[in-house]
């Protein structure tokens, strides 16, 4: 599994589908360790559950947020768009800051031994859900 981020221009969102509560640990732990200690730290925490922990697939996500922020700029926040549940599924989208440009990623987390892991990632270049856009 790789990721693959899509870069625009920052857009206003007014989003209604946001229960913080819904957010799994391990997308807010990895969004706050890719604050704290960047984007290395943050793959390993989104990854270190999941089918796709190998060394292979997180060499090579690490290397992409690299090559992410010589493009957008250095990370500087996110913002939280959406979030959904269901018995199997759960989803969080959220806005990633860079310095010059936004990103946008959808986590989907599917339950594995009663906790929820990485199942998928979508990441747009504009913003595709949570609300109006203007």
């Amino acid at each position: 599994m790789s990721f693959l981020i899509l870069l625009g221009s920052a857009q206003k969102s007014f989003a209604t589908d946001i229960d913080l509560a819904l957010i799994p640990p391990y997308v807010s732990n990895g969004l706050q360790a890719y604050a704290n200690e960047g984007y290395e730290a943050a793959v390993h925490v989104w990854l270190a559950d999941s089918p796709y922990k190998n060394a292979t697939t997180l060499a090579s996500n690490i290397a992409f947020f690299k090559n992410i922020e010589k493009l957008a700029g250095n990370y500087q926040s996110y913002t939280v768009l959406m979030t959904k549940q269901t018995i199997s599924s759960n989803v969080v989208y959220v806005r990633m800051n860079y310095a010059r440009l936004p990103g946008y990623v959808l986590f989907t987390s599917l339950k594995r031994n009663d906790k929820w892991v990485l199942g998928k990632v979508q990441l747009d270049r504009l913003q595709r859900f949570g609300g109006l856009v203007q």
